[in-house]
């Protein structure tokens, strides 16, 4: 098992990073496990025996509004832990968590996930900063979802994401909005009408960046 764990971690630069400097005996306790789309679920509110290190695939974080909505907190991707919040504190998740993506991911017991950040400095100063991009990450997005409309959220991640070259899709924009599919399409509509989108089939091209940002401040 520690052999292919060490196979696993090699083509995965960063839980190499991760796990550069873990004891022997904590990379022992790892197992590798894969799972299929929307397999790899933990409700908010129920307490886990595990942590996880996400290797591949992505994973949605997500609360529940008033609604009934799914309201995406992040996008968890290769390198990022899933539970180590909840496995420090001894508390039931905080969030909900469904995968996106088929995933593999590195599970380890809670109390070796303590040991681990108890006898590994480089670890526990990794897991520090992890822990305050978390932080500042949910506080700008509950500065969006509580101060913005889903006209300024759905702006504020086309123009993210094209600043970052990233390719933009209806799917991956309402995880981003807190809002019904029908009324981001009502959104991606009037931007189009505006000729600062276009619409591929699902993907979404941002084709007026400056006039895009001058409509978000006219939002705002």
């Amino acid at each position: 098992m520690m052999n292919d764990v060490f196979a696993l971690v090699d083509r995965t630069p960063a839980v190499q990073q991760l796990l550069r400097t873990c004891p022997l005996h904590i990379v022992n306790d790892f197992q590798i496990e894969h799972y299929a789309v929307d397999d790899f679920q933990f409700l908010q509110g129920t307490q886990y025996d595990n942590t996880y290190i996400l290797v591949e695939g992505k994973v949605k974080i997500y609360l529940m509004s008033a609604g009934g909505k799914a309201v995406a907190l992040d996008i968890y991707e290769q390198g990022a832990f899933i539970g180590e919040q909840e496995a420090l504190l001894d508390k039931p998740y905080s969030a909900s968590v469904i995968n996106l993506t088929p995933v593999t991911v590195l599970k380890i017991p809670n109390d070796q996930f303590k040991v681990w950040l108890k006898e590994d400095q480089y670890f526990s100063q990794k897991l520090i900063y992890n822990l305050s991009m978390q932080i500042y990450t949910l506080t700008n997005r509950t500065e969006r979802y509580s101060l913005h409309s889903a006209l300024d959220q759905a702006i504020s991640s086309l123009i993210w994401s094209t600043r970052r070259n990233q390719v933009i899709t209806r799917t991956n924009l309402l995880n981003e909005v807190d809002t019904s599919s029908r009324n981001l399409n009502r959104i991606l509509k009037q931007l189009r009408d505006l000729d600062v989108i276009k619409i591929n089939k699902s993907q979404i091209v941002v084709t007026d960046l400056p006039q895009l940002i001058t409509i978000l401040r006219n939002e705002g």
